[in-house]
């Protein structure tokens, strides 16, 4: 599956009672905000795009075709579609190096050597595992997520 680099969605933009702003992507059921003005809320409806993406690549889902402007039904007259774009490889980037939890089990007069030393056991883990998969950098380490992912 080719991950594009670049998505652009439209996000419905209605007035608020209280003088805020609902915003809302028509192509991803469940995505409603309320913030207090269109600078919140565009920076906000990005980041929340970029999670829904990032889920639908994770679990290998389709991801939506946009809708076209003519196919959104607005329900009041000063509603507005605003487009929201994103750049997926920075946060594609950033989510496969993230830190995760993982236990591992070893002798306890191991650990205590270790730990007598000063060593980083997270450090220590993570250069082993990047030798023993022949992974000598970050850049590699994503290129071989790619290549697992297809």
């Amino acid at each position: 599956m080719s991950l594009k680099t670049h998505y652009m969605y439209p996000v419905v933009v209605e007035r608020a009672e209280d003088g805020g702003l609902g915003m809302y992507f028509p192509d991803f059921p469940g995505t409603a905000i309320l913030v207090p003005d269109i600078t919140t809320g565009l920076k906000q409806t990005k980041e929340l795009l970029v999670v829904r993406l990032l889920e639908l690549e994770e679990r290998n889902e389709v991801v939506p075709e946009p809708s076209a402007p003519d196919q959104i039904e607005l329900l009041d007259a000063t509603d507005r579609i605003v487009f929201v774009e994103v750049y997926m490889p920075p946060y594609r980037d950033e989510a496969a190096n993230k830190a995760v939890t993982k236990n591992c089990t070893l002798p306890k007069w191991l650990r205590d050597a270790a730990e007598e030393a000063g060593l980083n056991f997270s450090q220590i883990l993570q250069n082993s595992l990047k030798e023993a998969l022949g992974i000598d950098s970050l850049r590699r380490g994503l290129r071989y997520q790619e290549q697992k992912e297809q």
